[in-house]
């Protein structure tokens, strides 16, 4: 759906601590935005932050481009999108932005942009999360967040203003066209994983998919291959003599070495295993673990 931005009134400078790469103050982090509730405790107020921009060139059908999201880590909360038709960043750019918080039909936003810095560019961007339509659709925990579905049915290729419907089982989510809609539109009953931002309009959170490459048509196999590796948990860490993983189910963990060689491999049948890592020379070890519903990874240190 397309709809008008508004703009509001510009607010003083903030002042705050310093980061190593610029001379602007940063005040607050994405997540103290956000709240971690529907309305951000900082509406009205000048703030600066910073993060990484995960997608650009958000148009309206009645002002052209209006923004893009920024982002400074993985998970919920992390995301934001910015009002600016002035500046235009290219995803992978880190910026520093000064803005007034807003509520715009409840989507938080920065808008009134007093200050604008691109630190870098080039930048990897968070993973996205990987969450189901059901929890998208009703989650406000993703705002703003760069997010994935996977294996999702097209219940609705044509929900109207460009929008779809998807579904994985778990409950319905839309797909908006703010930046990138299928040439030849979606496919009513096909599968598809999509990654893109999760944006609130009128009422509803939608995915918006940032280009062609955002979407991918098919049921996929072997789907923990292919799923970007989420953190995991691993408890202590450095470990001597044993470790227990913060995972969940049943699953393959694979411990590779500092040259990237497999030291140790098993499998786990539980949750939260707790493991006997007393072969392995102390260093650092990339520790992975699959499942049927994913794949995650962290370093840890044996001592």
């Amino acid at each position: 759906m397309k709809h008008i931005y508004a703009l509001g009134l510009t607010l003083g400078l903030a002042i705050g601590l310093q980061t190593n790469a610029s001379a602007q103050a940063v005040t607050n982090t994405i997540a103290e935005i956000q709240g971690e509730l529907f309305s951000s405790p900082l509406v009205g107020l000048s703030v600066t932050t910073t993060g990484i921009v995960t997608a650009n060139n958000v148009t309206s059908a009645t002002s052209g481009v209006i923004g893009y999201f920024i982002q400074d880590g993985e998970g919920p909360w992390n995301g934001i999108f910015v009002y600016d038709n002035t500046q235009a960043p290219e995803i992978g750019d880190e910026v520093i932005i000064e803005a007034e918080v807003a509520e715009f039909y409840d989507v938080t936003e920065l808008v009134n942009i007093s200050y604008f810095e691109t630190v870098s560019s080039g930048n990897d961007l968070p993973a996205p999360s990987i969450v189901t339509t059901g929890e998208l659709a009703s989650s406000e925990a993703y705002e703003g967040c760069f997010v994935q579905i996977v294996n999702a049915i097209c219940t609705n290729p044509d929900a109207d203003y460009g929008e779809a419907i998807f579904d994985d089982g778990s409950g319905e989510v839309k797909t908006n066209d703010y930046m990138y809609l299928p040439e030849d539109g979606w496919i009513q009953d096909e599968y598809y994983s999509i990654t893109g931002c999760i944006h609130y309009t009128f009422e509803e959170y939608k995915i918006e998919p940032r280009y062609a490459a955002d979407i991918v048509a098919g049921f996929i196999n072997g789907i923990s291959e292919w799923l970007p590796a989420q953190e995991l948990r691993m408890f202590p860490n450095p470990a001597i003599g044993t470790v227990q993983l913060g995972s969940t189910g049943a699953g393959t963990v694979t411990f590779t070495d500092a040259l990237g060689r497999e030291a140790l491999k098993a499998t786990v049948l539980q949750s939260n295993p707790k493991l006997d890592i007393s072969v392995l020379s102390p260093g650092t070890y990339t520790v992975q673990f699959t499942s049927a519903s994913g794949r995650w990874a962290s370093k840890l240190v044996i001592r």
